[in-house]
């Protein structure tokens, strides 16, 4: 328990300085003798504080003092940071403080910079989502499906999750009584009801995913050395080769085939084939 209470201490102290004795012993439950001791255990332990009593006394702590990085791997410590960066760029939280907090406990470099910047009334989804997350509440929506139709849904929101580069809304739909999985780049106009008691079923989580089969020209052969190097590829007697891609809309599918032009070709399953030359010839007839 001891070790606990000096290292909370630590941590109050490297984020206001000074504090009083009688504060700490409040918050401990304990006295303010013990409170002094733990100041005594600190020092020998090499933590820079020391305590002045009287009317403007208290417990101080060094500026220059920060805690060992050993409480946190330095990898650990990269991915904590890189988690906060991605939350305050996405707006589902504001750590701008906690990094400047977490900055004096632990020595963050400018390494990296995020930006994952959402448009206003993207950023403005997100904000409501995360309101209704926190306060239990439930949402109306408008989801644009990818095939141009619009729904008005009414939902319990239960997760945001971040999958194959896309944001997720997992919620229970109010009249299906069933799980949806939803881009959260599809949604517009939240709309928070009332604060909700509800007693969720278990959740079923599908990610939509288009697996395909392509074969790729020997004219970008070294593509597999680059971007294909973790999946298994075929390669076939004319220096071409294959490889399995997942995809989870077609507009990503779209995305990745199209620059490639000649030098890709999707061989299975068929109905994606189909439905990528359908999209194709439109392009096409609308054109030319």
């Amino acid at each position: 328990m001891q070790v606990i209470r000096l290292l909370q201490t630590t941590l109050i102290l490297l984020s206001r300085k000074q504090v009083t004795a009688k504060e700490l012993a409040e918050r401990f439950q304990v006295s303010t003798r013990t409170i002094y001791r733990d100041v005594d255990a600190l020092s020998l332990a090499g933590v820079p504080v020391y305590a002045n009593k009287g009317r403007n006394g208290g417990i101080f702590l060094d500026d220059s003092y920060h805690v060992s990085n050993a409480l946190i791997e330095k990898e650990e410590q990269d991915d904590l940071f890189l988690a906060l960066h991605l939350l305050q760029s996405v707006g589902l939280a504001d750590t701008k403080k906690l990094l400047k907090k977490m900055g004096t406990v632990y020595d963050w470099s400018e390494w990296l910079a995020v930006d994952l910047s959402q448009t206003e009334i993207a950023s403005r989804t997100f904000e409501q989502i995360k309101k209704a997350l926190f306060n239990h509440c439930e949402i109306t929506c408008i989801y644009h499906t990818e095939y141009g139709q619009t729904r008005l849904l009414s939902l319990a929101p239960k997760r945001v999750l971040y999958k194959y580069q896309t944001w997720y809304l997992l919620a229970w739909e109010m009249s299906k009584k069933e799980w949806l999985l939803l881009p959260i780049k599809q949604i517009r106009e939240v709309v928070l009801t009332e604060p909700i008691c509800y007693s969720f079923p278990e959740e079923v989580l599908t990610f939509p995913q288009l697996t395909v089969r392509l074969r790729f020209s020997k004219r970008i052969a070294y593509k597999k050395y680059a971007e294909f190097a973790d999946l298994d590829w075929q390669d076939n007697p004319d220096s071409s080769f294959e490889a399995s891609l997942t995809f989870t809309e077609f507009d990503d599918l779209y995305r990745f085939l199209l620059p490639l032009g000649k030098n890709v070709e999707l061989l299975s399953p068929p109905w994606i084939r189909e439905k990528v030359l359908n999209y194709v010839s439109a392009f096409y007839d609308n054109h030319f």
